[in-house]
Protein backbone atom coordinates (compact mmCIF):
# COMPACT_ATOMS: atom_id res chain seq x y z
CA UNK A 1 0.00 0.00 0.00
CA UNK A 2 2.59 2.06 1.20
CA UNK A 3 4.55 1.68 -1.94
CA UNK A 4 1.61 2.43 -4.06
CA UNK A 5 1.00 5.82 -2.56
CA UNK A 6 4.83 6.45 -3.01
CA UNK A 7 4.19 5.75 -6.54
CA UNK A 8 1.27 8.14 -6.82
CA UNK A 9 3.06 10.55 -5.43
CA UNK A 10 6.00 10.67 -7.80
CA UNK A 11 3.78 10.38 -10.93
CA UNK A 12 2.01 13.65 -9.41
CA UNK A 13 5.28 15.14 -9.20
CA UNK A 14 6.07 14.21 -12.63
CA UNK A 15 2.89 15.11 -14.12
CA UNK A 16 3.57 18.61 -12.30
CA UNK A 17 6.82 18.94 -13.48
CA UNK A 18 6.04 18.22 -17.03
CA UNK A 19 2.80 20.82 -17.19
CA UNK A 20 4.77 23.20 -15.80
CA UNK A 21 7.65 22.42 -18.79
CA UNK A 22 5.09 22.94 -21.26
CA UNK A 23 4.00 26.12 -20.18
CA UNK A 24 7.20 27.27 -19.76
CA UNK A 25 8.42 26.12 -23.33
CA UNK A 26 5.13 27.73 -24.43
CA UNK A 27 6.43 31.02 -23.14
CA UNK A 28 10.17 31.21 -23.22
CA UNK A 29 10.74 28.51 -26.41
CA UNK A 30 12.66 25.51 -26.31
CA UNK A 31 16.06 26.65 -26.19
CA UNK A 32 15.72 29.51 -23.74
CA UNK A 33 13.95 27.54 -20.79
CA UNK A 34 16.22 26.98 -18.16
CA UNK A 35 15.22 24.06 -15.43
CA UNK A 36 15.30 26.99 -13.19
CA UNK A 37 12.20 28.57 -15.07
CA UNK A 38 10.43 24.49 -14.58
CA UNK A 39 10.92 24.43 -10.81
CA UNK A 40 9.63 27.96 -10.31
CA UNK A 41 6.84 27.13 -12.39
CA UNK A 42 5.69 24.18 -10.43
CA UNK A 43 6.51 25.54 -7.39
CA UNK A 44 9.41 22.93 -6.61
CA UNK A 45 12.85 22.82 -6.11
CA UNK A 46 15.54 22.58 -8.40
CA UNK A 47 17.12 19.80 -6.70
CA UNK A 48 13.06 18.16 -6.89
CA UNK A 49 13.16 18.72 -11.01
CA UNK A 50 16.69 16.87 -11.49
CA UNK A 51 15.61 13.97 -9.35
CA UNK A 52 13.18 13.47 -12.08
CA UNK A 53 14.84 14.32 -14.92
CA UNK A 54 18.11 14.77 -15.57
CA UNK A 55 18.12 17.78 -18.14
CA UNK A 56 16.02 20.13 -20.19
CA UNK A 57 16.51 17.91 -23.01
CA UNK A 58 15.04 14.67 -20.68
CA UNK A 59 11.77 17.14 -20.34
CA UNK A 60 11.26 17.55 -24.03
CA UNK A 61 11.89 13.67 -24.60
CA UNK A 62 9.32 12.51 -22.10
CA UNK A 63 6.70 15.63 -23.50
CA UNK A 64 6.83 14.20 -26.83
CA UNK A 65 6.67 10.78 -26.14
CA UNK A 66 3.30 10.71 -23.93
CA UNK A 67 1.93 13.22 -26.77
CA UNK A 68 2.81 10.23 -29.06
CA UNK A 69 1.81 7.08 -26.57
CA UNK A 70 -1.76 9.42 -26.52
CA UNK A 71 -2.47 9.54 -29.78
CA UNK A 72 -1.03 5.66 -30.57
CA UNK A 73 -4.86 4.05 -30.79
CA UNK A 74 -6.27 7.06 -32.49
CA UNK A 75 -3.18 6.57 -35.18
CA UNK A 76 -3.42 3.17 -35.78
CA UNK A 77 -7.36 2.94 -36.38
CA UNK A 78 -7.04 5.57 -38.78
CA UNK A 79 -4.28 3.52 -40.44
CA UNK A 80 -6.62 0.51 -40.25
CA UNK A 81 -9.82 2.13 -41.60
CA UNK A 82 -7.95 2.49 -45.07
CA UNK A 83 -9.03 -0.14 -47.72
CA UNK A 84 -5.77 -1.06 -49.45
CA UNK A 85 -2.26 -1.66 -47.80
CA UNK A 86 -1.43 1.85 -50.09
CA UNK A 87 -3.86 3.65 -48.80
CA UNK A 88 -2.97 2.50 -44.91
CA UNK A 89 0.37 3.44 -45.84
CA UNK A 90 0.16 6.68 -47.69
CA UNK A 91 -2.78 8.21 -45.53
CA UNK A 92 -1.09 7.02 -42.43
CA UNK A 93 2.07 8.92 -43.06
CA UNK A 94 0.02 11.96 -44.20
CA UNK A 95 -2.09 12.19 -40.29
CA UNK A 96 1.31 11.94 -38.68
CA UNK A 97 2.45 14.51 -40.37
CA UNK A 98 -0.40 16.55 -39.55
CA UNK A 99 -0.85 15.61 -36.48
CA UNK A 100 2.99 16.65 -36.04
CA UNK A 101 2.56 19.77 -37.49
CA UNK A 102 -0.40 20.93 -35.54
CA UNK A 103 1.12 19.75 -32.12
CA UNK A 104 1.94 23.07 -30.37
CA UNK A 105 5.49 20.88 -28.94
CA UNK A 106 6.32 19.24 -31.91
CA UNK A 107 5.88 22.50 -34.12
CA UNK A 108 8.29 24.07 -31.62
CA UNK A 109 10.59 21.31 -31.86
CA UNK A 110 10.90 21.59 -35.85
CA UNK A 111 10.85 25.04 -36.21
CA UNK A 112 14.37 26.34 -37.70
CA UNK A 113 15.49 27.63 -34.39
CA UNK A 114 15.23 24.59 -32.61
CA UNK A 115 15.95 21.78 -35.32
CA UNK A 116 20.05 20.85 -33.86
CA UNK A 117 18.09 20.28 -30.69
CA UNK A 118 15.32 18.31 -32.45
CA UNK A 119 17.86 16.46 -34.44
CA UNK A 120 19.81 15.26 -31.06
CA UNK A 121 16.84 14.57 -29.08
CA UNK A 122 14.73 12.31 -31.77
CA UNK A 123 16.69 11.32 -34.43
CA UNK A 124 20.40 10.83 -32.50
CA UNK A 125 18.57 9.26 -29.62
CA UNK A 126 16.85 7.00 -31.64
CA UNK A 127 13.19 8.09 -29.94
CA UNK A 128 11.62 8.89 -32.87
CA UNK A 129 12.34 5.63 -34.38
CA UNK A 130 11.17 3.97 -31.62
CA UNK A 131 8.07 5.75 -31.55
CA UNK A 132 7.66 5.29 -35.35
CA UNK A 133 8.08 1.38 -34.48
CA UNK A 134 5.68 1.46 -31.88
CA UNK A 135 3.45 2.50 -34.21
CA UNK A 136 3.70 1.84 -37.78
CA UNK A 137 5.64 -2.37 -37.00
CA UNK A 138 2.66 -3.97 -36.10
CA UNK A 139 0.84 -2.77 -39.18
CA UNK A 140 3.89 -3.32 -41.39
CA UNK A 141 4.47 -6.65 -40.51
CA UNK A 142 0.39 -7.70 -40.86
CA UNK A 143 1.11 -6.57 -44.16
CA UNK A 144 3.50 -8.64 -45.11
CA UNK A 145 2.56 -11.66 -43.43
CA UNK A 146 -0.67 -11.35 -45.27
CA UNK A 147 1.51 -10.88 -48.57
CA UNK A 148 0.64 -7.16 -49.16
CA UNK A 149 4.07 -5.99 -48.87
CA UNK A 150 6.84 -7.50 -50.44
CA UNK A 151 8.84 -10.16 -48.53
CA UNK A 152 12.43 -8.77 -48.69
CA UNK A 153 11.34 -5.41 -47.11
CA UNK A 154 13.16 -4.99 -43.99
CA UNK A 155 9.88 -3.27 -42.17
CA UNK A 156 12.66 -2.19 -39.12
CA UNK A 157 14.25 0.35 -41.77
CA UNK A 158 11.57 0.71 -43.35
CA UNK A 159 10.00 2.14 -39.91
CA UNK A 160 13.07 4.24 -39.33
CA UNK A 161 13.30 5.69 -43.37
CA UNK A 162 9.21 6.46 -41.90
CA UNK A 163 10.51 8.51 -39.44
CA UNK A 164 12.94 10.51 -41.02
CA UNK A 165 10.89 11.38 -43.53
CA UNK A 166 8.04 12.44 -41.54
CA UNK A 167 10.19 14.38 -39.19
CA UNK A 168 11.01 16.23 -42.32
CA UNK A 169 7.42 16.96 -43.81
CA UNK A 170 6.46 18.18 -40.37
CA UNK A 171 9.36 20.72 -40.50
CA UNK A 172 8.07 21.99 -43.96
CA UNK A 173 4.53 21.42 -43.47
CA UNK A 174 2.43 24.49 -44.27
CA UNK A 175 -1.14 23.36 -43.12
CA UNK A 176 -2.55 23.55 -46.61
CA UNK A 177 -4.59 20.37 -48.69
CA UNK A 178 -2.42 21.36 -51.39
CA UNK A 179 1.18 20.34 -49.41
CA UNK A 180 -0.21 16.86 -48.36
CA UNK A 181 -1.79 16.38 -51.92
CA UNK A 182 2.13 16.96 -52.71
CA UNK A 183 3.20 14.41 -50.43
CA UNK A 184 0.68 11.79 -51.32
CA UNK A 185 1.53 11.81 -54.76
CA UNK A 186 5.04 11.33 -53.72
CA UNK A 187 4.77 8.96 -51.78
CA UNK A 188 2.29 6.64 -54.36
CA UNK A 189 4.88 7.21 -57.16
CA UNK A 190 8.25 6.29 -55.19
CA UNK A 191 7.33 4.69 -51.90
CA UNK A 192 3.95 2.33 -52.71
CA UNK A 193 6.10 1.30 -55.87
CA UNK A 194 9.06 -0.04 -53.86
CA UNK A 195 7.51 -1.58 -51.03
CA UNK A 196 3.74 -3.09 -51.86
CA UNK A 197 3.80 -6.40 -53.03
CA UNK A 198 2.60 -6.97 -57.35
Amino acid sequence: MAASIDSDKRSDVQDAILRAAEECFARFGLSKTTMEDVARAASLSRATVYRYFRDREALITELVVRRAHTNMDKARAHINKWPTVSERIVEGICRDIRKGHSDPMVNRLVAPESMALSMQLLSVSGRAIELTRELWEPVLLAEQAAGNLRAEVDVELLCEWISELEIMYISQFDAGDHYLDRVRTKLRAFLIPAIVAD
